[in-house]
């Protein structure tokens, strides 16, 4: 617990801090992010390529940084001021197949299938999917947006330890995760749609959205469903791999992967809620 507490106590206000002032320092927050939870990944996945988990983290950092310089600094440089959304997308994933492609063609022929299935799986899964989120900051509302994931992420993990630790008894997925409940699972789940109404709500309130009740309750309901499709997934790699963390670097939270499984599936969809 002492150690969870400085770990959280040191983290959460840089997380905050990034989070609020937006720009390059959100984008600093992701870039670690997207680095050391490739490296975990990649680790998690096996193999006995030593420089698959270093190039993975390199990679998924350096894809970040490229979001984030393109969307801020080049569209303007280029004068590119039209078609926005559907420029940025194509020419990241250009850019990304091309670095696959490279490292497909650097390897020698035996070992190029492990390397590509590695290294594209782990930073498609990290830096690719933590680019959106850098989208999602940048946009207008970008910190509502930011803010309500946030709030409708953690509402989701509280509720399902809490009701888990009181009433769970039913197990939900044991094969993947023996320790989760349905009970959990429904506790989650109530919680999270309660704070999207009424964060959204208030949210919408202040300034930051523009949301109705209806579309609040969507929301809700998808990212709840992405957040525990998210710890699922992790934990099915975790119990593959027989550990019980996807790292070290937060001492008594485990690794960056483990604090980010519940939400990196959602930033694409709400970047498409925040266009």
């Amino acid at each position: 617990m002492k150690h969870r507490l400085i770990s959280s106590a040191i983290a959460l206000p840089l997380v905050l801090a990034g989070i609020f002032m937006g720009g390059i320092w959100f984008s600093f927050i992701m870039i670690f992010g997207a680095v050391v939870s490739a490296y975990e990944l990649a680790r998690i996945t096996g193999g006995n390529l030593q420089k698959k988990p270093l190039i993975s983290a390199i990679l998924s950092g350096s894809l970040v940084a490229f979001v984030q310089t393109y969307d801020s600094y080049l569209l303007g440089l280029l004068s590119i001021n039209i078609g926005r959304s559907s420029i940025i997308l194509p020419i990241v994933l250009l850019s990304f197949i091309c670095i696959s492609i490279l490292i497909l063609l650097v390897w020698g022929k035996d070992r190029r299938l492990g390397i590509f299935t590695c290294v594209v799986s782990s930073v498609s899964y990290t830096g690719g999917l933590l680019s959106f989120a850098v989208l999602v900051r940048n946009s207008e509302n970008g910190l509502g947006w930011i803010v309500l994931l946030s709030l409708i992420v953690w509402a989701n993990d509280t509720g399902s330890y809490i009701t888990g630790k009181a009433v769970g008894k039913t197990p939900f997925f044991p094969t993947i995760s023996p320790h989760k409940t349905l009970e959990g699972a429904i506790g989650g789940y109530v919680c999270g749609l309660a704070i999207a109404i009424a964060g959204g709500l208030l949210l919408t309130r202040l300034g930051f959205t523009e949301l109705g009740l209806y579309s609040l309750m969507s929301l809700g309901i998808i990212f709840v469903v992405l957040a525990q499709t998210g710890d699922l997934f992790e934990s099915a790699l975790k119990r593959r791999a027989n550990i019980k963390d996807s790292g070290s670097i937060m001492p008594g939270h485990g690794g960056a992967l483990d604090r980010l499984d519940s939400i990196v599936l959602a930033f694409p969809v709400l970047y498409y809620f925040a266009q």
